[in-house]
């Protein structure tokens, strides 16, 4: 397993995504999985207030799997947790939960299903273009100076909101945004094929903003649900519908030969190589498996000392 440096700890470039925990995904087979993430050096959990909730406010299944695994195996001291709050009810992604009386409320909720007195860090889980920057860091800062969190990230937001919240957080002595979320893989990507326009996809230019300010990213969706590993072994009949309509583009499918030939040069699975794509990046980025059965995730971590050069970064894509 590969790390990268963040503050008062290191964190594994690989993370376990825990979406879908106790919801389509059985709490047994979230269980095994964890066992076998940590087996191999993982410990950088990622899930949500939202994740398995299955109605608005209600609990989250992956934050009680969670928390009934860092419970029943002691490991909470050695694991760093994430969560992120404040996403907009799936019934109504237009309206913003950004404010302080949301923010407390699924903090509370997300510290009581997870079996903790605090997060490592808390992202929110979407922006609201309409709130200045500032505003929203400073009320954030509230929960840094309850001691609820240790560092503020931000998921699905733009790098020139990180940038402007950031900067009146230096000029204010406040507190500061230290991690990004969002969607970054081989395959390319954007908020309307994915079907989401409150989502954020890598471009280019943001690319480059967090290799110049050296921002730590957490990619999710890293192996473009299976789309390479698919394609290659001609199998892309078992795609999902939702995968085919955000991957299956020409601009994508070019990039498969390429994929293949790297693969079958290193000797390493299409998995491990769009895995290493990311986590060979610059700047601290870090993939977030995860998938519905333990045989994908097992494979996936069979690869995570997997280092691409920067030559090799430049042939996959294209």
């Amino acid at each position: 397993m590969k790390y990268i440096p963040f503050y008062d700890t290191k964190l594994a470039q690989i993370a376990l995504g825990c979406d879908h925990y106790g919801e389509t995904i059985s709490e047994e087979t979230s269980l095994l999985q964890l066992d076998a993430y940590v087996q191999k050096g993982g410990n950088l959990l990622d899930s949500a207030h939202i994740y398995g909730q299955d109605k608005a406010g209600g609990p989250s299944t992956s934050e009680q799997v969670l928390g009934k695994w860092l419970r029943s195996t002691g490991m909470r001291d050695h694991m760093t947790l994430v969560s992120k709050g404040c996403h907009p009810y799936k019934d109504d992604m237009s309206k913003s939960r950004i404010n302080e009386k949301d923010m407390l409320l699924d903090i509370e909720q997300s510290l009581d299903q997870l079996k903790t007195d605090h997060l490592d860090i808390w992202f929110f889980h979407r922006d609201n273009p309409l709130m200045g920057a500032d505003e929203i860091i400073d009320m954030a800062s509230i929960l840094v100076k309850k001691g609820l969190v240790k560092h503020l990230g931000t998921s699905n937001w733009n790098t020139s909101r990180i940038e402007a919240a950031n900067a009146w957080a230096k000029a204010h002595d406040a507190e500061t945004f230290h991690i990004s979320e969002i969607q970054w893989s081989l395959a390319h990507c954007t908020p309307e094929t994915w079907g989401d326009d409150t989502l954020v996809c890598m471009t280019e230019e943001q690319r480059i903003w967090y290799e110049e300010n050296n921002f730590p990213v957490m990619c999710f969706a890293p192996q473009a649900k299976g789309f390479f590993s698919k394609v290659i072994a001609n199998q892309s009949d078992t795609l999902s519908l939702q995968a085919r309509k955000r991957f299956m583009t020409p601009e994508n499918l070019a990039l498969v030969p390429r994929c293949k030939a790297l693969s079958e040069k290193l000797k390493e699975t299409p998995a491990a190589i769009c895995m290493a794509y990311l986590t060979s990046q610059k700047n601290p980025t870090i993939a977030i498996a995860g998938s519905s059965k333990l045989s994908q995730i097992t494979e996936t971590l069979g690869g995570a000392d997997l280092h691409l050069n920067e030559e090799e970064i430049e042939y996959l894509k294209g």
